[in-house]
């Protein structure tokens, strides 16, 4: 029997190295097509725009042009339920919930409104929170399936697939790499856990994997958090690919 796809590793392949903005894109959109996204925006705060653009900072997006018209115009980007909660979390979410806790009540529901006579109707997004700043990758989910309580894994593999997308991204924007003095030095097991977290694996699938309690997996999650300066498993994992701490 042939290997199983696994679309985060696919996508990981696909986008080592430095590549062109289009590379990304068609990659990004080739992977995650079979979660039901149809447009994405990546934003990324900590650097600045390429050349002119309506944004002060570093955006990539697939959205039709006149919605980002119509978005920058009306300033929506201050009533926004999403990049107003990626804000304030380190976790993903759905677009729909954000919504529903906004105080911005009418004008954020204007906001989906217009957004929906593009096709654009809810979606999934993944905060990524660093000193340099805050990044975040929207995506617009046609599949409405995704946000079922079954459908946990799936949103989980599209989370990675979202921190692949801001990797190769966080490579191509890099200034020349400075030596740091030094990296965090990983234990064999901690990097071991640490990529098969990267491939989308759980705890308790990982304690499986490794022949080890799920207890003994969480330890060593915990001790390379605790190391990288990470907060989530998510982040541990971009800090460590980012560093070249582990390599999908």
């Amino acid at each position: 029997m042939g290997k199983l796809h696994d679309p985060v590793e696919a996508l990981a392949l696909e986008l080592a190295g430095n590549h062109g903005i289009d590379h990304r894109h068609q990659a990004f959109l080739r992977h995650t097509a079979g979660f039901g996204v149809s447009h994405f925006a990546y934003v990324n705060t900590g650097h600045p725009p390429p050349r002119s653009t309506p944004f002060p900072y570093y955006v990539e997006t697939n959205y039709p042009e006149e919605w980002v018209r119509l978005y920058v115009e009306r300033n929506y980007v201050a009533v926004d339920p999403v990049p107003l909660t990626a804000q304030s979390t380190p976790l993903p979410f759905q677009w729909r919930q954000a919504l529903a806790q906004s105080p911005h009540g009418a004008r954020a529901q204007q906001v989906f409104d217009d957004a929906a006579t593009f096709g654009i109707h809810d979606g999934y997004t993944v905060p990524i929170h660093a000193p340099a700043g805050l990044a975040l990758m929207s995506m617009a989910v046609v599949d409405p399936t995704m946000f079922e309580p079954g459908s946990a894994t799936r949103r989980q593999t599209l989370h990675l697939l979202a921190l692949h997308f801001h990797l190769a991204c966080e490579r191509c924007l890099a200034e020349p790499p400075s030596v740091p003095a030094s990296l965090p030095k990983l234990t064999p097991r901690e990097r071991e856990v640490l990529l098969w977290t990267a491939k989308g694996k759980t705890g308790w699938e990982i304690a499986r994997i490794l022949n080890l309690t799920e207890r003994t997996v969480t330890y060593h999650i915990e001790n390379a958090k605790a190391k990288l300066g990470a907060t989530s498993r998510s982040q541990a994992v971009v800090v460590a690919l980012g560093m070249g701490l582990i390599t999908p």
